[in-house]
């Protein structure tokens, strides 16, 4: 008996500490609770004010809407500890007579986050504050309470309260969403502003969304939302209103769905911070987006010359103007042409294959054909080929000459097209600045202006080499022609091979090492038909030996790929490699459910969108993100960094891709309480631009 007296006592006496006492006002009941039973140094936990208005009466949001006032909390916090602002459960309207309000009824918890010092002494802290809000029926009152709290301090992890778990659990889902894979733009006028939501594909219907401002006196508040819907989506109409005290460049405030932003029975709310397009009518808003991204593909275009991936095979086309700078201007603008063509035609064909698998359901971007090991290990043999033909191991350009004519114009025409598909190909695993802007806008427009951006951005590409074959006066600055350029032929062959090493590397990332060991045994097959076809399946021997060597080289080729197909199969990368540490970074694998999680506790993150085979994403690797000082300031900032890798495909990685406006990698965010938007860093990195950026989280 004497030891259930000391439980129950221990129970009630418990409940007390991590509790305040329940207060009485007008019309409303308040507490102070903790989310968890006992402090542990530098973990931030989670407080709550519990408001409990009596029947038809309410308190308000952040945003009171047409008349009353938020409710505030002012902290007394003992040395080193911090406390968030107060995050908000998304409201409802209430009407007034022609008022709307935005508030709550019934009960509602604010939620507050505190963080503590990652030293403590006390055994035991306390924490104090008074709060103040506006209950209303008809008429107002004022209202306002202290509270004190106390907790005990443990090295241990905390353990939540069962009592109040629930009401945390269901606050929080209330709480509005960062993001989604829902479309949002918006454009204003003198009246109203219009916004156009389009959801995801295989998105439930909805029949309602309604907005609610975080800036108060701007909108009619109680007007009708005009809410229709498009083709493509929803669109929601909202008056200003006739007094407004500022004229908004950006829409601020939280949608509320009937249906849930993820689909049934998810989150119902979601914060939108976005500015407006442009001032004007919604087609020249449109316009000048199309314009802007067409400028921004041609300038990505010209600087994908310069990336890495790219000038492999570039390389060989500067050497072939070497060649043509003592023919005459027409051939010489002939091959700049049909080069520029093929770079066009494999840019269209790529946005064309593209535009189809997405109509088909398929979350693909820039980059899609290299998460495939079919693709990887045909590139590989065709580059290693490709290789071996600058080695002179065979020729294809003498058998080609007799083929539809006689004039070696035919074959170098082939060429021309042929170095233009190839780059093309090559240029897919990088991103250059302006580019992925661009892409991103490109896949969310109709089929003629994603194929448009695309045309600029193969222009922007080819345009250097035709811009030498319509000046060729400015190919009298390369070197003349000679017995150097044999050489410099063989020498080409090593950047292929280089290329064809790390195609390898990625290929082992996506299957391991049996489809490493298939690629390398399909180039020996292939490597090895071409030596007989080059020894044996020339034009200087008889026919019937040119015969059975060039079939022997085909079936050899052709058995090597099949070989190395039916071997290779797309096996997701090891669960190990996205959180790799080589650089003393702890990564952790990125997922949408993590990211949120993160956020909602108020902890800063640094995503890395990034692929194996993006190589702009492996310099910034090793040059920015790998550096002492970055690394330093990520543990300093107590920032978690979250890498979502895209080398093999993964549809949730497109989707968050393409929450900010992306449809390639690299791609480098950062997330932090106190900063109003999230941070995007540029494409190229240097590491005084990340930690800049990281300075900014307080």
């Amino acid at each position: 008996m004497k030891k259930l007296t000391q439980l129950i006592f221990l129970v009630v006496f418990s409940s007390l500490i991590l509790s305040a006492q329940i207060v009485r006002t007008d019309y409303v009941e308040s507490e102070l609770i903790s989310e968890v039973e006992s402090i542990k140094p530098g973990e931030p936990f989670w407080l709550a004010l519990r408001l409990k208005m009596d029947e038809e009466w309410h308190t308000y949001w952040l945003n009171a809407g047409d008349a009353g006032l938020q409710t505030k909390i002012k902290w007394t916090l003992p040395e080193g500890f911090t406390a968030s602002e107060i995050h908000w459960p998304y409201p409802e309207k209430i009407y007034l007579e022609d008022l709307a309000n935005f508030g709550y009824e019934g009960e509602v918890f604010l939620l507050t986050k505190i963080t503590p010092p990652k030293v403590l002494e006390e055994k035991e802290i306390e924490i104090k504050a008074k709060a103040s809000w506006l209950v209303c029926k008809v008429e107002c009152l004022p209202g306002d309470a202290e509270y004190s709290l106390k907790l005990p301090v443990k090295d241990s992890t905390p353990q939540t309260i069962e009592k109040w778990q629930q009401a945390f659990s269901d606050t929080r889902f209330n709480l509005p969403l960062q993001n989604s894979d829902w479309k949002i733009q918006s454009t204003k006028n003198e009246n109203a502003i219009k916004i156009f939501l389009i959801p995801p594909q295989n998105y439930s219907s909805v029949n309602e969304i309604e907005f609610f401002p975080y800036d108060g006196s701007i909108y009619q508040n109680a007007a009708d939302q005009n809410f229709t819907r498009t083709e493509k989506g929803y669109e929601l109409t909202i008056p200003f209103d006739d007094f407004k005290v500022e004229d908004p460049d950006t829409l601020k405030g939280i949608f509320v769905s009937d249906i849930g932003w993820r689909g049934e029975n998810s989150e119902r709310a979601l914060e939108v911070i976005i500015p407006f397009t442009h001032l004007g009518n919604d087609e020249a808003a449109k316009s000048s987006g199309i314009i802007l991204a067409l400028v921004f593909a041609f300038l990505g275009g010209i600087i994908l010359n310069l990336m890495p991936c790219v000038l492999p095979v570039l390389s060989i086309k500067i050497m072939g103007f070497v060649k043509q700078a003592g023919e005459d201007k027409k051939r010489i603008l002939k091959h700049g042409l049909v080069f520029t063509f093929g770079v066009v035609v494999s840019f269209l064909l790529l946005a064309g294959i593209l535009i189809a698998l997405r109509a088909g359901g398929q979350e693909l971007g820039w980059g899609f054909q290299l998460q495939s090991p079919e693709f990887l290990i045909i590139l590989s043999i065709f580059l290693f080929l490709f290789a071996l033909n600058l080695f002179g191991v065979f020729e294809i350009g003498t058998s080609l000459m007799s083929f539809g004519a006689k004039s070696s114009g035919k074959s170098g025409s082939f060429g021309d097209f042929m170095t233009g598909v190839t780059a093309t190909i090559v240029a897919t695993p990088c991103t250059a600045p302006f580019m992925g802007t661009a892409l991103g806008f490109a896949m969310i427009q109709p089929p003629f202006v994603t194929l448009l951006i695309f045309s600029f951005l193969a222009l922007g590409m080819a345009s250097p080499y035709l811009l030498l074959s319509l000046f060729p006066a400015w190919l009298k600055y390369l070197p003349k022609p000679g017995k150097w350029m044999e050489t410099l032929k063989q020498f080409m062959g090593f950047p292929l091979v280089a290329t064809v090493i790390w195609l390898a590397w990625v290929l082992g990332l996506q299957t391991g090492s049996d489809g490493v060991i298939s690629l390398l045994a399909a180039l020996f097959l292939a490597s090895f038909g071409v030596w007989i076809y080059g020894k044996w399946g020339t034009f200087n021997n008889t026919k019937p030996v040119k015969f059975i060597a060039r079939v022997i080289a085909l079936f050899m080729f052709i058995g090597g790929l099949v070989f190395a197909m039916n071997t290779t199969t797309n096996n997701n990368l090891p669960e190990n490699f996205n959180s790799k540490n080589t650089s003393g970074i702890k990564w952790e694998k990125f997922s949408q459910q993590r990211l949120d999680e993160l956020r909602s506790a108020g902890i800063p993150v640094f995503i890395d969108f990034t692929a194996a085979w993006c190589l702009t994403c492996q310099v910034n690797e090793r040059v920015a993100i790998n550096s002492v000082n970055v690394v330093k300031m990520i543990e300093e900032k107590n920032v978690i960094p979250l890498k979502a890798d895209w080398t093999s495909r993964d549809d949730e990685i497109t989707k968050a891709l393409a929450n900010f406006g992306r449809n390639s990698v690299p791609l480098y965010v950062i997330y932090a309480e106190n900063l109003g938007e999230p941070i995007i860093l540029p494409e190229i990195l240097t590491s005084g631009i990340i930690i800049d950026a990281l300075q900014k989280i307080n």
